[in-house]
């Protein structure tokens, strides 16, 4: 009984702020409802939950290294789905944004992958440029550039849709 409770006060305290987390990054509610669910299972198969001083932390650095998972799992397969996806519906989505928030996330997610987890991490989660290259993999230099060019695309992506 004890432990019930406490799943369900953990989860509802941490599950919208780890499905947001990964929603900038994944850019999709199912895989990210997912990956919120995998991560808080991590935590209660994890068998050495004491040695853990900063829950919050500790689950939210576990969801964004699942995001980042699938998003390179994703990358595997982008030539395959490129086949299957619909231009015609892409256009009139793109012709019906404007300036306000879900116009501006909705040019998020057309970003590709690479740059809307760094603009993610960076904007969203309050990342630093050293801290997403050591959640990355990747040189702090090429995170930077990435996400002045991911800025660059993003409000190139919102003009063209509102010129």
């Amino acid at each position: 009984m004890k432990n019930t409770i406490e799943i369900e006060r953990l989860y509802e305290s941490m599950s919208g702020r780890l499905y947001n987390a990964s929603l900038r990054i994944v850019g999709c509610s199912a895989d990210a409802e997912e990956i919120m669910h995998d991560s808080l299972l991590q935590y209660w198969r994890f068998k050495r939950k004491d040695e853990i001083r900063d829950i919050k932390g500790w689950l939210t650095s576990t969801c964004i290294r699942k995001s980042i998972d699938k998003l390179r799992e994703r990358h595997r397969w982008k030539d395959f789905l490129e086949q299957y996806e619909d231009p015609a519906a892409e256009e009139e989505e793109e012709r019906d944004m404007k300036y306000d928030i879900p116009s501006i996330q909705k040019a998020l997610y057309t970003l590709p992958d690479n740059y809307r987890a760094i603009l993610s991490l960076h904007l969203f989660e309050g990342y630093d440029y050293q801290e997403i290259s050591q959640i990355t993999g990747t040189n702090e230099s090429t995170i930077r550039s990435l996400y002045m060019r991911g800025r660059q695309k993003l409000a190139a992506a919102l003009k063209q849709k509102n010129s």
